[in-house]
């Protein structure tokens, strides 16, 4: 199940289809075998465009002053929200600095129209909302469309948050886990050698700590409750501008390596938890 949108140009237009594949090269990710298949690392949303043969369309009439660029865009359904969120932020930017038009068979225009991303989002996720709660099995997780869009628009930002901090920080990602015991949905971040670090909103953090033992080093992990890193480390960490964020500071960072390495967890990760396919994770049940 599919979500497909097909791209025009006015016909007085100039641009050519080669100025079209260098955006999508240049903006999103290199052609391969008439293919742009983007995935992003951080969010894991992903999506494709590709070089077509020309359609035949139900009324030639219509598409009178417009040419068929032969490019089509390709959204699966059953995905998170954010799914839709991501991929047309860029569309609308894409028809915006080219000019261009798009024909969406799934909605009311039978013509080529320039939408615009929150037009998009809303015909796409009414039906994927719609797919999900039918198709939802037992492989699926559930987890609240508000929560699961909050993640993602950090997780988005995550690269963002880094350049703005430099390499003194590290801002990890968050992970979507579920519970062994009854598949609840719950989020998983990283904390390493209690270096500066963003404290996302995730309900757990894993610490990974440095320990002397003897004559060698080893390195253990610790997984706790984002409740319980807080109150642990609450004097040392300050207010981050990206919502709902704390902060470590180097000179914070310093005095609480013993806090840190003294951390203990009764919870193991590998017996408590695995990762979810994002394919997997739906919003609606």
């Amino acid at each position: 199940m599919s979500y497909d949108l097909y791209f025009f140009k006015e016909k007085a237009s100039l641009l050519t289809g080669s100025e079209v594949e260098s955006y999508l090269s240049g903006n999103l990710v290199k052609e391969e075998n008439n293919h742009w298949f983007f995935q992003n690392p951080d969010t894991e949303v992903y999506y494709t465009f590709e070089n077509t043969e020309s359609e035949e369309f139900d009324n030639p009439n219509a598409f009178e002053n417009f040419i068929d660029l032969n490019l089509s865009f390709n959204l699966n359904f059953l995905r998170p929200s954010f799914f839709g969120l991501e991929a047309f932020e860029f569309i609308e930017k894409f028809i915006r600095d080219l000019d261009l038009y798009i024909l969406n068979p799934q909605s009311d225009c039978e013509k080529p129209y320039q939408p615009t991303q929150s037009e998009l989002f809303e015909n796409w996720n009414k039906t994927n909302l719609s797919a999900s709660l039918s198709h939802f099995s037992d492989q699926n997780s559930y987890l609240e469309i508000e929560k699961s869009n909050k993640i993602w628009n950090y997780n988005y930002n995550r690269v963002s948050i880094q350049q703005k901090l430099g390499n003194a920080y590290f801002v990890p990602k968050i992970f979507f886990f579920k519970t062994k015991e009854n598949n609840e949905v719950i989020t998983i971040c990283s904390w390493t050698e209690h270096i500066p670090n963003v404290i996302p909103e995730a309900d757990y953090f894993l610490l990974t700590q440095v320990k002397k033992r003897w004559f060698k080093t080893i390195k253990e992990n610790a997984l706790i409750s984002r409740e319980k890193l807080l109150s642990i480390f609450e004097n040392h960490l300050d207010n981050h501008d990206f919502p709902d964020c704390k902060i470590i500071h180097p000179e914070n960072a310093q005095k609480i390596k013993t806090i840190f390495n003294n951390v203990t967890s009764q919870i193991n990760l590998e017996t408590f938890a695995e990762r979810i396919q994002i394919e997997n994770l739906f919003n609606a049940k």
